[in-house]
C-alpha cells in the first residue's frame, strides 16, 4: 500500500473527498477526514479512552463537519480495525500492522489498545536487534527485553554493523559490558576458555538487570510509556508532544479566560464503503 493513496480530482483541481469503502458507517456519530477519504465511526471507542479525544470532542460537532486528521488513511483504518473486527482476528496479524496501530494508540493515549499490541508483540519472533529497537522507541517496559539482551549477550559472535547500527550507542556499550562481566565471572568459576556464555543463563540475566538498572522498574506495567527515567507518563500530551496540530476540530469555540483554543491529534487507517465494516489487526510503521 503506497504511502500516497490515489485521490480523483475535481475539474477545478481540488482533491475529491470519498468515503471509505469500510469505515463510513451510516449509524456512525462521529466523522474524520484523512488526506481525501471521510470516515464516519462511533465517538464511544474514543471518548471511552482517550482524554485527548474528549477534550477534541468538547469543542465541535463532528458529524456535523469532520475533524481533520493529520495521518495517511490506510493508517487509520489499521487503528479502527481494533475496534470493529467482528471475527477478532489478532492472531496472525504482520508486525507493521501492530506498529502503526501501535504508534496511534501511543500518540493519542490510547493505554489499552497498546497493552492489546505489545501482547501481540510479544507472540511474534521478532530478532533480538530488532524487538530491542521497536521497544525502545515505543517506551515499552525493558524488562521484556530481557531474552533479547541476553541471546545477544551469550552469542559467540558480534551482530553485523547494519544490524548494531540499529541500536543507540549506550546500548550496545552496555551489551559490551555485560558480555565482559560474564566472561570474568565464568574465569572467576574456574572456566579456562570462558566465554560470556559460560557464565550461564541465570548470571548473565543478573547481570543484565544489574548494568541495565532493570531491577528499579520490576513493579511497572509492561505496557506504559515512559521517561527516559523509567517513570510512565500520565498521559499522551506528556508522551510524545501530544496531540499537537495533527488533528484540527471542526470548530473551535473559546474557553476560559483568554479564548484558548483545545486541540488532538488522529492516526491513518484503511477501510471500505456503504456502511459494511470489516477488521483485522493493527500495521504500522513508528
Amino acid at each position: 500500500m503506497s504511502d500516497t493513496p490515489s485521490k480523483s480530482t475535481s475539474d477545478s483541481g481540488f482533491s475529491q473527498i470519498k468515503n471509505h469503502p469500510q469505515y463510513f458507517i451510516p449509524s456512525g456519530d462521529t466523522q474524520f477526514l484523512a488526506q481525501s477519504t471521510l470516515f464516519k465511526v462511533h465517538s464511544h471507542f474514543f471518548e471511552r479512552e482517550s482524554s485527548s479525544f474528549r477534550e477534541l470532542f468538547a469543542e465541535g460537532d463532528g458529524n456535523a463537519k469532520p475533524y481533520t486528521l493529520d495521518v495517511r488513511p490506510e493508517d487509520f483504518a489499521h487503528f479502527l480495525w481494533v475496534f470493529y473486527d467482528e471475527d477478532y482476528e489478532y492472531e496472525n496479524q504482520p508486525l507493521e500492522r501492530w506498529l502503526v496501530i501501535l504508534r496511534l494508540a501511543t500518540r493519542w493515549g490510547f493505554r489499552k489498545m497498546r497493552k492489546l499490541v505489545i501482547r501481540q508483540l510479544e507472540k511474534l519472533e521478532l530478532k533480538p536487534i530488532d524487538k530491542i529497537k521497536i521497544y525502545s522507541d515505543f517506551k515499552i517496559d525493558a524488562q521484556l527485553l530481557i531474552p533479547s539482551y541476553s541471546t545477544l549477550a551469550m552469542s559467540p559472535t558480534l551482530p553485523p554493523l547494519s544490524e548494531a547500527a540499529k541500536l543507540d550507542i549506550e546500548t550496545i556499550l552496555k551489551l559490551t559490558m555485560v558480555r565482559e562481566r560474564a566472561v570474568q565471572k565464568a574465569a572467576e568459576n574456574g572456566c579456562r576458555s570462558p566465554t560470556s556464555a559460560s557464565a550461564g543463563d541465570e548470571e548473565v540475566n543478573r547481570i543484565i538487570r544489574d548494568i541495565f538498572e532493570l531491577a528499579r522498574v520490576t513493579s511497572a506495567s509492561a505496557t506504559e510509556p515512559r521517561t527516559a527515567e523509567g517513570v510512565p507518563t500520565d498521559n499522551v500530551n506528556r508522551y510524545h508532544g501530544g496531540l499537537g496540530s495533527n488533528i484540527a476540530a471542526p470548530r473551535s469555540r473559546e474557553k476560559g479566560q483568554e479564548g484558548q483554543k483545545q486541540g488532538a491529534n488522529a492516526a491513518n487507517g484503511t477501510s471500505t464503503t456503504n456502511g459494511k465494516h470489516t477488521n483485522g489487526k493493527l500495521p504500522g510503521s513508528f
